[in-house]
């Protein structure tokens, strides 16, 4: 891939609709991606259906990283797998922004760090300590990161952005997200009513969810959507042309802060022919009262587990466990 040049953001050509499509060069709405606390990041499951989080984003040498757990590394080995990744920021919660930005969709291709593991914690120690979060105080304290090395020991994913789109909330999708495909190695799986939970869990989350699926020329995407659930099926209020039997992922989150809490559970499942979303499984979050936020008995219980998932991982890998703290520099 040739360098990307980052254009300045008034260098954006529009396209019918009233829809940004940045031209090559891309990463022209670098405002946004250098100062969002939180994006979506999806990734393609070995079947090839997506599967979305939302992450703490960095944005350094014209690529956005994101990091993601040693002892969870499901994100990074789809990205090792296929490298087709895409990340929408479309929530600006904390970053000091408005929902006056435009939504923007960076789809790229990954690169995993899972090698050097001291330098991979290091590093992310150095971004909470400079994107002054919640968890960023707290790492300050030599005994209390040591005990969070569960959690703070990272695999890193860069991407390498191919194209850009941004878009105004409420407005029109860019023609090449309008379509979702179904990629030659999916195929539907079993559905699912969702559990009564679920119901139970969304009035929780303020902010329309975001739909991931593949696009037509077989890259990962993301939007928000207006979702309607019913114990079978969701109804998804949008402009997007799914193909039958498309498979797709529907995730809700809410930040709270600078990483106090950030709950998400998602939704996956396939598009029938009357482009409802067919649930398949339900992943994340378990409906306590607890909101998993810092200092909660949930996150307390949740991060000595990972210590200790770590500390067996490594021993039986004839690894060290590293050591929490900045880098030298």
């Amino acid at each position: 891939m040739p360098a990307i040049r980052a254009l300045e953001n008034d260098h954006i050509a529009e396209s019918p609709g009233g829809a940004e499509v940045a031209s090559l060069p891309v990463l022209t709405r670098r405002d946004i991606l250098g100062t969002y606390v939180v994006a979506e990041l999806v990734t393609l499951a070995r079947d090839g259906s997506p599967v979305c989080w939302p992450m703490l984003p960095d944005f350094d040498r014209e690529r956005v990283s994101f990091s993601t757990g040693y002892v969870y590394p499901a994100k990074a080995r789809n990205a090792q797998r296929e490298p087709r990744v895409a990340a929408l920021f479309s929530d600006p919660t904390a970053s000091g922004r408005s929902d006056g930005d435009p939504f923007v969709l960076v789809q790229g291709t990954a690169e995993v760090f899972d090698k050097d593991l001291q330098r991979n914690t290091e590093r992310y120690v150095d971004e909470l300590l400079r994107k002054g979060s919640l968890i960023g105080v707290l790492v300050r304290v030599p005994l209390l990161r040591q005990l969070m090395v569960g959690y703070l020991a990272r695999i890193w994913i860069e991407v390498n952005p191919a194209q850009e789109y941004a878009w105004p909330r409420g407005g029109a999708l860019p023609d090449p997200l309008r379509r979702a495909s179904r990629p030659d190695t999916y195929s539907p799986g079993v559905a699912i009513a969702l559990p009564g939970d679920v119901f139970n869990w969304l009035p929780r989350y303020t902010r329309p969810p975001v739909l991931s699926y593949v696009d037509a020329a077989g890259w990962p995407a993301a939007i928000r959507v207006q979702a309607t659930l019913r114990p079978d099926h969701i109804a998804i209020d949008s402009d997007l042309e799914p193909s039958e039997g498309a498979p797709a992922c529907l995730t809700y989150h809410r930040l709270i802060g600078k990483y106090r809490a950030n709950d998400a559970f998602i939704i996956r499942g396939h598009f029938d022919a009357a482009g409802r979303l067919i649930p398949e499984k339900v992943v994340g979050f378990v409906g306590t009262e607890d909101d998993r936020g810092l200092g909660s008995l949930k996150l307390t219980l949740l991060l000595w587990d990972l210590r200790k998932r770590l500390t067996t991982r490594l021993k039986n890998e004839g690894r060290k466990v590293p050591v929490v703290r900045p880098s030298a520099r």
